[in-house]
């Protein structure tokens, strides 16, 4: 008899370590989207130049686990994806800005997948950027310069007797960095006068290639994701929030990619120049492959994120996605 009792005792100790190991796997704090290889459909995905290339990574990825999905993600601004969506030519669109109420009372719904801030930016060649970033610009100067009906100059830019007009680019596209910055301005994107790009790569070539030349784009773009520093020629212009005309410990632009994101989440980077980046459909999905996509993109693919530029959510914000997705 005891030695019946002492087997099953050294039997229930054996197992004990396996059990404990299942409990705490089945309360994880964070659960992996789904890697059944039996979903299968197909969607599509439109929107906004700033996610284009994560939304494109993620979606190639997601289909290397789940081959029977098929997805399709172009890009053409925040405009153009919400367009589709209301045609049903996509079923889910990429979103670089805050919904208007209009759009909210068209049912779009969305969830949040990213952060990012929008810059303004000169040429690093510019013959005046000792005395821009000294000073800064304060918001009453970029309204000035972003909205003037008729050419700029610098001495009206730096309170100088400068003859030399400065050339602006705003975006032509419906983008979203351009309602955020018309935003910051207190105005509409529409508002904005300057020679229009489509998208941000083509700011980014437009200020380059002119060094004089002022504009706006996402920081995934005024910054080399390989290296982390400003990108070549590029920088972003301080703005002189207490218009003191002088650039304070507070206003001075970063030059580090992380310390940019490190920015975003202290809040020491203007508010209003700061956005949250989302993907959108028209009513809450219940489509099982839309479904188990989105809950990749907010476990696995929040990996993805640093390596496009982008600024990844923090633990309550993902919290706060995967619930909408309940």
């Amino acid at each position: 008899m005891n030695l019946n009792k002492t087997i099953i005792l050294l039997l229930s100790l054996t197992l004990l370590p396996s059990c404990k190991h299942r409990n705490i796997q089945s309360n994880g704090d964070k659960l992996p989207a789904e890697t059944n290889t039996n979903i299968s459909g197909n969607f599509t995905i439109s929107g906004a130049y700033a996610l284009y290339p994560l939304v494109k990574k993620w979606s190639d990825d997601f289909m290397k686990l789940h081959p029977e999905i098929k997805i399709v993600v172009s890009q053409g601004g925040t405009g153009q994806g919400l367009d589709d969506l209301r045609s049903k030519k996509s079923q889910l669109a990429m979103i670089s800005r805050p919904l208007t109420d209009t759009e909210l009372g068209e049912g779009i719904w969305t969830v949040p997948v990213a952060k990012d801030g929008v810059a303004p930016i000169v040429n690093k060649k510019n013959p005046y950027l000792k005395k821009i970033l000294a000073q800064g610009l304060s918001p009453d100067k970029f309204l000035k310069v972003f909205t003037s009906d008729k050419p700029f100059t610098y001495g009206e830019l730096l309170d100088t007797t400068l003859k030399e007009k400065v050339p602006v680019f705003v975006r032509k596209d419906d983008s979203g960095a351009a309602d955020v910055f018309a935003a910051f301005l207190n105005k509409e994107a529409s508002d904005l006068k300057g020679t229009g790009v489509t998208g941000d790569v083509e700011m980014i070539k437009s200020i380059q290639n002119n060094p004089l030349a002022i504009g706006f784009c996402d920081f995934s773009y005024a910054f080399d994701i390989a290296t982390g520093d400003q990108t070549k020629d590029i920088q972003i212009i301080p703005v002189d929030l207490d218009y003191d005309k002088k650039i304070d410990r507070k206003e001075i632009p970063f030059n580090n990619l992380d310390k940019a994101h490190r920015g975003l989440w202290l809040g020491i980077y203007p508010k209003s120049l700061c956005r949250e980046l989302t993907i959108a459909s028209l009513g809450k999905p219940y489509d099982r492959a839309i479904v188990e996509f989105l809950k990749y993109v907010l476990t696995d693919g929040q990996n993805d994120i640093k390596t496009t530029g982008l600024c990844e959510l923090n633990e309550v914000y993902i919290g706060y996605s995967l619930d909408k997705l309940k």
